[in-house]
Protein backbone atom coordinates (compact mmCIF):
# COMPACT_ATOMS: atom_id res chain seq x y z
CA UNK A 1 0.00 0.00 0.00
CA UNK A 2 1.04 3.30 -0.79
CA UNK A 3 -0.16 6.10 1.57
CA UNK A 4 0.59 10.05 0.63
CA UNK A 5 0.15 12.52 3.56
CA UNK A 6 0.26 15.88 2.58
CA UNK A 7 0.63 19.09 3.94
CA UNK A 8 -2.21 21.23 3.74
CA UNK A 9 -1.70 24.17 6.32
CA UNK A 10 1.45 25.53 8.46
CA UNK A 11 1.80 28.37 10.58
CA UNK A 12 -1.32 28.51 13.04
CA UNK A 13 -2.46 25.62 11.59
CA UNK A 14 -0.84 22.35 11.44
CA UNK A 15 -3.36 19.98 9.34
CA UNK A 16 -2.74 17.44 6.78
CA UNK A 17 -5.16 14.82 4.31
CA UNK A 18 -3.79 11.33 4.24
CA UNK A 19 -4.63 9.18 1.32
CA UNK A 20 -4.70 5.83 0.08
CA UNK A 21 -6.46 3.57 -2.25
CA UNK A 22 -8.71 2.46 0.25
CA UNK A 23 -9.22 5.18 2.87
CA UNK A 24 -8.91 8.73 3.47
CA UNK A 25 -8.14 10.39 6.72
CA UNK A 26 -7.33 14.24 7.98
CA UNK A 27 -4.78 14.79 10.53
CA UNK A 28 -4.14 17.48 13.05
CA UNK A 29 -1.03 18.13 15.55
CA UNK A 30 -0.48 20.67 18.15
CA UNK A 31 -0.89 24.17 16.46
CA UNK A 32 0.68 25.84 19.62
CA UNK A 33 3.08 23.42 20.84
CA UNK A 34 3.63 19.67 19.65
CA UNK A 35 3.07 18.79 23.59
CA UNK A 36 -0.82 19.24 22.63
CA UNK A 37 -2.39 15.88 21.07
CA UNK A 38 -1.98 14.51 18.03
CA UNK A 39 -5.61 13.28 15.73
CA UNK A 40 -5.93 10.99 12.82
CA UNK A 41 -9.55 10.83 11.84
CA UNK A 42 -12.30 9.93 8.96
CA UNK A 43 -15.71 8.74 9.66
CA UNK A 44 -15.40 5.78 10.80
CA UNK A 45 -12.23 5.51 12.54
CA UNK A 46 -10.54 8.36 15.31
CA UNK A 47 -6.72 7.59 16.34
CA UNK A 48 -5.88 9.79 18.98
CA UNK A 49 -2.33 10.65 20.39
CA UNK A 50 -1.82 12.58 24.25
CA UNK A 51 1.65 13.45 25.18
CA UNK A 52 2.62 11.60 28.20
CA UNK A 53 5.61 13.21 30.18
CA UNK A 54 8.31 10.44 31.23
CA UNK A 55 9.82 9.76 34.59
CA UNK A 56 12.68 12.21 35.85
CA UNK A 57 14.77 9.96 35.16
CA UNK A 58 14.37 9.63 31.73
CA UNK A 59 15.83 13.52 31.21
CA UNK A 60 19.23 12.39 32.56
CA UNK A 61 21.62 13.23 30.00
CA UNK A 62 24.37 10.01 28.91
CA UNK A 63 22.43 7.40 31.04
CA UNK A 64 23.61 5.10 28.35
CA UNK A 65 26.82 5.13 29.14
CA UNK A 66 26.11 2.67 32.50
CA UNK A 67 23.44 0.82 30.34
CA UNK A 68 20.28 2.75 30.64
CA UNK A 69 17.92 3.67 28.18
CA UNK A 70 16.11 7.34 28.23
CA UNK A 71 12.67 7.12 26.71
CA UNK A 72 11.02 10.48 26.12
CA UNK A 73 8.47 12.38 23.20
CA UNK A 74 5.94 8.98 24.53
CA UNK A 75 2.26 9.59 23.16
CA UNK A 76 -0.05 7.44 24.35
CA UNK A 77 -2.55 6.47 21.43
CA UNK A 78 -6.49 5.51 21.73
CA UNK A 79 -8.43 4.08 19.10
CA UNK A 80 -12.40 5.12 18.52
CA UNK A 81 -11.20 6.59 22.52
CA UNK A 82 -10.28 2.79 23.46
CA UNK A 83 -6.24 2.90 24.55
CA UNK A 84 -4.75 1.60 21.77
CA UNK A 85 -0.84 1.11 22.41
CA UNK A 86 2.23 4.19 22.27
CA UNK A 87 4.89 5.80 20.71
CA UNK A 88 8.08 6.37 22.54
CA UNK A 89 12.02 7.95 21.46
CA UNK A 90 14.39 5.67 23.02
CA UNK A 91 18.19 6.83 23.02
CA UNK A 92 20.60 3.58 23.94
CA UNK A 93 23.91 5.16 23.42
CA UNK A 94 25.81 7.75 20.82
CA UNK A 95 24.25 8.06 17.63
CA UNK A 96 22.10 5.56 18.74
CA UNK A 97 18.11 6.22 18.57
CA UNK A 98 15.09 5.78 17.50
CA UNK A 99 11.32 5.58 17.87
CA UNK A 100 9.15 2.62 19.30
CA UNK A 101 5.81 1.65 18.35
CA UNK A 102 3.89 -0.30 20.90
CA UNK A 103 0.48 -1.59 20.02
CA UNK A 104 -1.71 -3.33 22.52
CA UNK A 105 -2.14 -6.37 20.54
CA UNK A 106 1.39 -7.46 20.98
CA UNK A 107 2.89 -6.02 17.89
CA UNK A 108 6.11 -3.88 17.90
CA UNK A 109 7.64 -2.05 15.48
CA UNK A 110 11.29 0.13 15.39
CA UNK A 111 11.48 3.32 13.45
CA UNK A 112 14.67 4.09 12.25
CA UNK A 113 15.49 7.63 10.78
CA UNK A 114 18.00 8.88 8.17
CA UNK A 115 18.56 12.45 6.11
CA UNK A 116 20.07 12.25 2.92
CA UNK A 117 20.27 15.07 0.71
CA UNK A 118 16.46 16.51 -0.25
CA UNK A 119 15.19 13.23 1.57
CA UNK A 120 14.25 12.13 5.09
CA UNK A 121 13.54 8.49 5.65
CA UNK A 122 12.30 6.26 8.38
CA UNK A 123 12.82 2.48 8.04
CA UNK A 124 10.11 0.50 9.45
CA UNK A 125 10.80 -2.88 10.75
CA UNK A 126 9.07 -5.93 12.90
CA UNK A 127 11.93 -8.01 14.37
CA UNK A 128 14.44 -7.84 11.50
CA UNK A 129 12.35 -7.30 8.62
CA UNK A 130 11.42 -4.48 7.24
CA UNK A 131 7.59 -3.66 6.81
CA UNK A 132 7.33 -0.26 5.70
CA UNK A 133 9.19 2.84 4.73
CA UNK A 134 8.37 6.73 4.78
CA UNK A 135 9.64 9.55 2.40
CA UNK A 136 9.99 12.95 3.13
CA UNK A 137 10.42 15.95 0.34
CA UNK A 138 12.60 18.57 2.49
CA UNK A 139 12.15 20.79 -0.07
CA UNK A 140 8.77 22.91 0.40
CA UNK A 141 6.61 25.56 -0.24
CA UNK A 142 5.17 27.70 2.77
CA UNK A 143 6.89 25.07 4.62
CA UNK A 144 4.04 22.25 3.65
CA UNK A 145 5.57 19.29 3.87
CA UNK A 146 4.82 16.32 1.54
CA UNK A 147 5.24 12.29 2.97
CA UNK A 148 4.64 8.98 1.06
CA UNK A 149 4.32 5.77 3.30
CA UNK A 150 4.84 2.76 1.55
CA UNK A 151 3.71 -0.47 3.60
CA UNK A 152 4.25 -4.30 2.41
CA UNK A 153 0.77 -5.96 1.87
CA UNK A 154 1.10 -8.44 4.38
CA UNK A 155 0.53 -5.43 7.01
CA UNK A 156 -1.43 -3.14 5.26
CA UNK A 157 -3.49 -3.25 8.69
CA UNK A 158 -0.99 -1.07 10.16
CA UNK A 159 -1.61 1.61 7.77
CA UNK A 160 -3.56 3.75 9.80
CA UNK A 161 -1.16 3.52 12.88
CA UNK A 162 1.68 4.01 10.41
CA UNK A 163 0.12 6.86 9.20
CA UNK A 164 -0.49 8.31 12.59
CA UNK A 165 2.94 7.87 13.04
CA UNK A 166 4.13 10.03 10.54
CA UNK A 167 1.77 13.20 11.93
CA UNK A 168 3.58 12.18 15.11
CA UNK A 169 7.45 12.67 12.76
CA UNK A 170 6.06 15.73 11.50
CA UNK A 171 5.06 17.06 15.07
CA UNK A 172 8.22 16.72 16.25
CA UNK A 173 10.18 17.33 12.98
CA UNK A 174 8.96 19.21 10.66
CA UNK A 175 6.22 21.76 11.60
CA UNK A 176 6.72 25.02 11.43
CA UNK A 177 4.29 27.12 13.73
CA UNK A 178 4.02 30.86 13.87
CA UNK A 179 6.20 31.08 11.16
CA UNK A 180 5.96 34.84 8.72
CA UNK A 181 7.75 33.73 5.98
CA UNK A 182 6.43 32.18 2.25
CA UNK A 183 7.77 30.81 -0.72
CA UNK A 184 9.46 27.68 -2.06
CA UNK A 185 12.66 26.48 0.74
CA UNK A 186 15.25 24.09 -0.46
CA UNK A 187 16.88 22.10 1.98
CA UNK A 188 19.80 19.43 1.86
CA UNK A 189 20.25 17.05 5.38
CA UNK A 190 22.60 14.03 6.67
CA UNK A 191 22.49 12.37 9.39
CA UNK A 192 25.37 10.74 11.79
CA UNK A 193 23.56 7.42 13.50
CA UNK A 194 25.22 3.82 14.17
CA UNK A 195 21.91 2.97 12.68
CA UNK A 196 22.15 4.36 9.24
CA UNK A 197 22.36 1.31 7.80
CA UNK A 198 18.88 0.08 8.46
CA UNK A 199 17.93 1.83 5.59
CA UNK A 200 18.27 0.21 2.67
CA UNK A 201 17.99 2.30 -0.52
CA UNK A 202 16.71 -0.71 -2.78
CA UNK A 203 13.97 -1.31 -0.31
CA UNK A 204 11.03 1.01 -2.08
CA UNK A 205 12.51 0.56 -5.68
CA UNK A 206 11.91 -3.14 -4.93
CA UNK A 207 8.96 -3.51 -3.59
CA UNK A 208 6.99 -0.60 -4.93
CA UNK A 209 8.91 -0.91 -8.71
CA UNK A 210 6.33 1.43 -10.18
CA UNK A 211 6.48 4.63 -7.76
CA UNK A 212 8.75 6.95 -9.31
CA UNK A 213 10.08 11.03 -8.11
CA UNK A 214 10.28 9.62 -4.44
CA UNK A 215 13.22 7.63 -2.89
CA UNK A 216 15.22 9.26 -5.56
CA UNK A 217 17.73 12.03 -5.04
CA UNK A 218 17.96 12.79 -8.75
CA UNK A 219 14.20 13.70 -10.21
CA UNK A 220 15.86 13.07 -13.45
CA UNK A 221 17.56 9.32 -12.39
Amino acid sequence: MIVKISQTASNIKQTFDIESDIFYFQGKVGQFSRFQPITLSNKDTKIKGVYHFSEWINYIPFRWLFGKENHTKIFCLYKNENIYGSIMYSQRGFMKSFHVITLNSGEIFHCYCRAKGSFHYVSIYQGEKQIALIETFLNTTDYKYIHKLYVLKDYNRFADTLSFFVLYCSNYYFSKRFHMTKGSYYVKSWSFSKYNNKYDPKWRETNFPDENFFGKTSLFK
